[in-house]
């Protein structure tokens, strides 16, 4: 009994540790301004570039992991995933060649998609019910504290040098072994959920007319992480530039406030499961509305003290809000749809944080400008979700966008 409860545990914190991948590519965002410095002929957007191309070959090896698992699982697939991660991560602490950087950083983004759908769609796998939910709030919250973590050491590091800075990914070789060890094969295992024989054909129907109803509204949340994500990664490439052009502090100061913005999120995720219960859809445009507040704020202080307190609301907001999007597309699935479910959500995430960078150039001509105007985007954003959401629960209150 002991036995099996201990499996258990590991299981949920080997799953829960594999999200802190998501994320990974933002955590040496700090080392923008010292890169720029140390590679003077290329542009600032090239040099952004170097944060936000992961996102590009994450978008495209997300769904290219739909394939690779038909061929070698789900466990081997995301261990495949995490190595690649692992060794490509930290070819930057070593090299002086930007367009080796540039290589290095496109093969994390394959690393991390070929993992990334597996470490939402495994937690449906193994978990069911008003547990799942829960996870799914958890699972905000590992990847808070994860990237928290390595953001704050990321900015230490970055003290000796931004070559330094890279060893940060170090973290990801407990995360390849913990998977390795505890995390079983769902399809050797025989635990993936299926129907009885007697109820495969009546399943099979079900799930046909599941996924005809479903699919719109995956789009639909697809399209709101990607107006999310477009607005916090202008934040987050630009804040450590605002510091210096505004003379509010130091790169490193920077970092400690995305470090801030990244250990909210825990505490946005673990609350999540009380807040769903009280607000349901409607915990969705607050906490973007919210967020996008913030980032108006940011844009607005010279003071490093209240910075650090905005970026905890603002990852506080965000880790309350965005579990739901996640919740919603795993009560939409079934396990023959979820793979793709969850690979559309994530491309929508990822599109949005790779155009990052040009985002910001085009909502204005300095780092507090663009962060300004990111904030105001994401406000009128949380208007026009509410308003989705309510006039479609309003025509068809039975299948509703928001939950039920």
């Amino acid at each position: 009994m002991k036995d099996s409860k201990f499996k258990k545990i590991m299981l949920i914190v080997s799953l829960l540790a594999l999200n802190i991948v998501e994320q990974a590519a933002s955590v040496i965002s700090a080392a923008i301004p010292q890169m720029a410095k140390a590679f003077p002929d290329h542009s600032q957007v090239q040099i952004e570039m170097i944060t936000t191309i992961v996102s590009m070959f994450v978008t495209i090896f997300v769904l290219v992991s739909g394939l690779i698992v038909n061929k070698l699982g789900q466990k081997n697939t995301a261990t495949l995933g995490i190595a690649i991660a692992a060794v490509s991560s930290i070819i930057p602490a070593f090299s002086n060649s930007f367009n080796m950087i540039m290589v290095s950083r496109a093969i994390l983004g394959v690393g991390i998609g070929l993992a990334n759908p597996l470490a939402v769609s495994l937690i449906g796998e193994f978990f069911e019910g008003d547990f799942l939910a829960h996870l799914m709030g958890w699972r905000a919250a590992a990847s808070g504290i994860g990237t928290s973590l390595m953001t704050l050491l990321a900015g230490q590091l970055l003290k000796i040098s931004w070559h330094a800075a890279y060893l940060v990914y170090l973290l990801f070789v407990p995360t390849l072994l913990f998977f390795i060890f505890f995390v079983p094969d769902p399809e050797k295992a025989g635990i993936k959920k299926q129907a009885g024989e007697n109820g495969q054909a009546a399943q099979a129907a079900a799930e046909e007319v599941a996924e005809k109803h479903a699919r719109g509204k995956v789009i639909f949340y697809a399209a709101v992480l990607f107006a999310y994500f477009s607005g916090v990664m202008v934040a987050m490439v630009k804040l450590a530039t605002m510091y210096v052009e505004n003379g509010v502090g130091t790169p490193s100061q920077a970092s400690t406030v995305f470090a801030c913005l990244n250990f909210a999120q825990l505490l946005g995720g673990l609350v999540f499961g009380v807040l769903y219960k009280v607000l349901k859809s409607k915990i969705l445009p607050l906490g973007i509305l919210l967020s996008g507040l913030t980032l108006v704020a940011m844009a607005m202080t010279t003071s490093n003290g209240v910075m650090i307190a905005l970026g905890i609301a603002s990852g506080f907001f965000g880790g309350v809000s965005i579990p739901y999007i996640f919740t919603r597309v795993s009560q939409l699935s079934v396990t023959r749809t979820a793979p793709m479910n969850n690979a559309l959500v994530l491309v929508g995430s990822n599109i949005g944080s790779f155009l990052a960078p040009y985002t910001a150039s085009l909502l204005g001509k300095t780092a507090a400008m663009s962060i300004r105007n990111a904030g105001l985007a994401m406000i009128v954003i949380s208007i026009i979700v509410l308003v989705a959401l309510l006039a479609v629960k309003k025509s068809n209150p039975d299948h509703a966008l928001a939950n039920k």
